[in-house]
């Protein structure tokens, strides 16, 4: 991971891992073992980059204190991972067995709950500003997730309605990060608005793009088969435009309906899928919302990290992991 967003906060991103690991650590042998396998897995670590980002171009002084808030949010999250795996039935994440199959289901549930309240203490001795920022990012969390749980399997969801589970299940917590980032460097209200409609921004174009590599990744970069999506009747970008299509649609739209497809009909959804061009019109919302991402962010001060935002855009576009 060589990008120059990476570069610029290498030093705080290292703090960071020490942070989270500190921060979950439990007296209980299983229980630590069950939080630090989950969170040895690896991940972006995007939200507390982007807390960091933001506390370093407001002019914040003592990172310290963004490394402790951004640590806190990836526990969140980290725990909320756990808990999807085990809604989804999941079992590989990021190349590894998913906690709940390396273990247990009901262990896991708990190793979930421990990690949410221990993240939640963490970000709970913080402004009252942020504190509002964090309730409300958790509360779209939720109901991000209850939205796509109804669309499940459901052919005629929207594209709107994709933009509103996405929206509250991962664009609002990667926007709480940026915006609380700035908070804590007392930045003027236009430059947190600022950070906070660019954070948004970059949280729905990441999305977005996590749901083409669903259809076109390779596991070797994802850690995980392709088709997860299509199978669980996630309601993504790609399959939505892709049953729009005349020719290949309704096919699509017919496997998407399966709560239990066959490998083989999996396999030719997503041949199929791949055959329109709904990969690359993602691809193209995807970039229009990065170009207004990037446009947002230069209304701050000129600075490297500033730059690195930009870099963090462009790198989010582009991935293939």
């Amino acid at each position: 991971m060589a990008q120059a967003w990476y570069d610029t906060i290498s030093k705080e991103l290292i703090m960071i891992e020490d942070e989270i690991h500190s921060v979950i650590h439990s007296n209980n042998e299983e229980l630590d073992a069950m939080c630090h396998y989950t969170i040895d897995s690896g991940g972006k670590r995007i939200r507390p980059a982007m807390c960091v980002l933001a506390y370093l171009a407001c002019g914040g002084k003592d990172v310290s204190k963004a490394v402790s808030l951004g640590s806190a949010y990836e526990i969140v999250h980290t725990a909320s991972l756990i808990h999807d795996d085990i809604n989804d039935k999941s079992e590989i994440r990021r190349g590894r067995r998913t906690l709940h199959k390396e273990f247990c289901v009901s262990k896991a549930i708990v190793a979930g709950d421990y990690m949410m309240a221990k993240g939640f203490q963490a970000l709970g001795a913080t402004s009252n500003d942020i504190v509002d920022v964090i309730v409300e990012a958790a509360s779209r969390m939720s109901e991000g997730e209850f939205i796509q749980k109804d669309f499940e399997h459901i052919t005629k969801v929207t594209e709107d309605d994709y933009y509103e589970i996405i929206n509250g299940k991962t664009s609002k917590l990667i926007e709480a990060c940026a915006k609380s980032g700035a908070f804590l460097a007392d930045a003027e209200d236009r430059y947190v608005d600022a950070i906070g409609d660019y954070a948004h921004g970059i949280g729905m174009a990441f999305q977005m793009i996590d749901d083409t590599l669903d259809v076109i990744g390779d596991i070797n970069n994802t850690g995980k088969r392709v088709g997860l999506d299509l199978i669980e009747g996630k309601p993504t970008l790609p399959t939505i435009l892709a049953m729009s299509d005349s020719t290949y649609g309704p096919r699509i739209a017919e496997v998407f309906m399966k709560t239990e497809p066959s490998e083989e009909e999996v396999y030719e959804a997503l041949t199929l899928i791949r055959k329109t061009d709904a990969i690359e019109l993602c691809r193209q919302k995807a970039e229009a919302i990065i170009d207004e991402a990037i446009e947002r962010i230069m209304t701050i001060p000129e600075s490297i990290y500033r730059d690195s935002f930009v870099s963090l855009a462009k790198y989010i576009i582009s991935r293939d992991r």
